[in-house]
């Protein structure tokens, strides 16, 4: 009886061990109760977002990442070919002549407060960017429409003139009128205009997948699910984006296991993650091109742009002596291609126009500076370096963007390139968010930062930012061509694909000869990610396809469709499951001795 005892002791004592193993396991990785453990993905990005407002300083991926998750656009976007597919919007039916359409809203959507979304707040969203002057979503909405909620799930949308505008579609977060409406005065439209601008939005409330739970600026920025959402709610229950002051840190962070996914990694970096345990590379159609952008002036009395970059001729001898290739190969590292149109010829690819020779202006030193000589730009004074109009020096002072592509080390060979032309200039590297702030100002000459495309796979928005209407809207640098205005305005009309394609292209070929905005390379999206938290499978890009993106993409389908490796019946990397056989294992040895000495015991008894 005595071992018998002693024996069950050593049980109870295992069991409990087993018990506190497993359970220190757990800790381990969350540090609570498995339970109560939140299924987190983690995300770096090398960027601070600008604003948590839709209507706010709206610039760039962080910012367009956080609004698609939080608030919900009157339409999605099609996994396959990023047409128009439903979201708040499930239908959309034109008159004969397509200048009324009629969207029926979906029933059961929620705003994050419990307040029902109906087809007042749709008519009101898409009425607001009018009532405000809102460029960013205002171009979305040609031909001075009106939007009518005519009951709870139907809106009216009518055109002065035929329009495929919801068709693009248009890209329109859906706000809630209970809110938003109190910052709208009837009776004075400037004072509107105001107050939307500079309402901060700080408890956002938006009818999305997720809503904003914690932000902590330069740190992070907290989105938690949003487990009443009227589709189907994600499998994870937040995302936290954390802000890298540099790609180094964040890419240290994802081979900690920090973060789960690295976003827009730089070509050097992305090399040096090859062979990486855990960790999985992906090069993906960014639908975007590096760019030098030239800034005309005309945001007001502050702008500083040299007169001289008016001249087109200046302009074009300057992009002739840029050697586009140099910069793919050592700053991009192979990882983008040579680029001429403002249409990228992968998302765009229907209507990309292939630009002729004549009008590429690629790289011939000698050709540039004989172009600059007979433009008169020559060193009139003996310094070494070239004069202007004015008999000024040319000194260009250019901006770098921290966190952005490439920007910063481009910027670096830029000022070799014009040195060799002759021309003085300065090359200053700042953060986005100072970045917008000098360019609200008209305070540099030229900036080295890119454009992604629209969502969509409609060239629009692209087009848009060249007419002269987007200056201190989307326009990089005030550029304006009437002739160019003309044209923009002739597509939206041509509802005839083959007929709008004509006139596309001939834009195309117009901003080649211009170049208002020089395009120096079409760059991939360079991603990082880890494949021992969640099941590599369960991946989902968008568009569908081996180029789409996993995160900052057209849709937000990653988001949905993300589970964690244990849910998928693959083993977890912490050794949780280990850690359990053992204990198990050393259960089931102590049961069997019990069980051998109860009989040794028993046998005893009966001699």
């Amino acid at each position: 009886m005595k071992v018998a005892r002693i024996i069950t002791g050593l049980l109870s004592s295992a069991i409990a061990g087993a018990l506190v193993v497993a359970g220190i396991a757990g800790a381990q990785d969350v540090g609570e109760d498995p339970i109560d453990q939140k299924l987190t993905l983690n995300v770096g990005v090398v960027d601070e977002i600008n604003t948590l407002s839709p209507y706010g300083n709206i610039c760039c991926a962080m910012d367009y990442e956080y609004l698609s998750l939080v608030y919900d656009t009157a339409f999605d976007y099609d996994q396959e070919d990023l047409s128009a597919a439903p979201l708040i919007v499930e239908e959309w039916t034109p008159n004969a002549v397509k200048t009324e359409w009629t969207l029926k809203i979906v029933e059961g959507a929620t705003w994050h407060d419990g307040e029902p979304l109906t087809a007042d707040d749709v008519a009101f969203s898409f009425n607001l960017p009018l009532e405000t002057d809102t460029g960013i979503y205002k171009n979305y909405l040609p031909f001075d429409p009106t939007f009518e909620a005519v009951d709870d799930t139907t809106v009216v949308w009518r055109s002065q003139e035929p329009t495929y505008a919801p068709e693009i579609p248009p890209y329109l977060p859906i706000v809630p009128e209970h809110i938003w409406g109190e910052l709208i005065d009837e009776d004075d439209e400037e004072a509107t205009e105001q107050a939307v601008g500079e309402f901060t939005n700080e408890e956002a409330i938006g009818s999305g997948p997720f809503k904003l739970a914690e932000y902590r600026p330069g740190q992070f920025i907290r989105l938690e699910v949003n487990t009443d959402y009227w589709r189907q709610a994600p499998a994870i229950d937040e995302v936290v984006f954390t802000f890298f002051q540099n790609a180094e840190a964040m890419v240290q962070a994802l081979r900690s296991g920090e973060i789960d996914y690295a976003s827009d990694v730089s070509p050097s970096l992305f090399n040096s993650l090859q062979g990486e345990p855990n960790i999985q590379l992906r090069t993906g159609d960014a639908a975007a091109w590096s760019s030098l952008a030239w800034n005309f002036g005309g945001q007001g009395e502050s702008a500083t742009a040299d007169p001289t970059i008016r001249d087109t001729a200046f302009r074009q001898a300057v992009s002739m002596g840029i050697d586009r290739q140099e910069i793919i190969d050592k700053v991009y590292q192979g990882t983008a291609d040579l680029g001429y149109s403002v249409l990228s010829p992968g998302r765009f690819a229907s209507w990309y126009e292939d630009i002729p020779e004549e009008l590429q202006f690629d790289y011939d030193l000698e050709a540039a500076n004989a172009m600059l000589d007979e433009a008169g730009y020559v060193d009139t004074d003996g310094d070494g370096i070239r004069n202007g109009a004015d008999g000024e020096n040319i000194d260009l002072e250019v901006l770098s963007i921290v966190g952005v592509k490439g920007s910063v080390d481009t910027g670096k060979l830029l000022r070799g390139y014009l040195s060799d032309l002759g021309l003085a200039s300065s090359n200053v590297a700042v953060s986005s968010p100072k970045a917008l702030e000098l360019w609200e100002l008209g305070d540099f000459d030229a900036y080295i930062w890119y454009w992604g495309g629209d969502s969509e796979a409609d060239p629009d928005f692209q087009l848009s930012v060249f007419t002269t209407g987007q200056c201190l809207v989307w326009a990089d640098g005030c550029y304006s061509n009437p002739q160019y205005d003309e044209l923009y305005q002739l597509q939206r009309t041509q509802l005839d694909r083959a007929v709008r394609a004509a006139t596309v292209q001939e834009m195309q070929l117009m901003l080649a000869e211009e170049i208002p905005t020089m395009v120096l390379n079409y760059w991939n999206d360079l991603s990082a990610y880890r494949t021992d938290r969640f099941d590599p499978a369960s991946w989902s890009p968008s568009p569908d396809n081996e180029d789409g993106l996993l995160l900052f993409a057209a849709t937000n389908s990653s988001y949905f469709s993300l589970r964690p490796l244990s849910t998928g019946g693959e083993a977890t990397s912490d050794g949780n499951s280990l850690l359990w056989i053992v204990g198990v294992g050393v259960v089931a040895l102590l049961v069997a001795g019990v069980l051998i000495a109860r009989r040794k015991g028993a046998d005893e008894g009966e001699a």
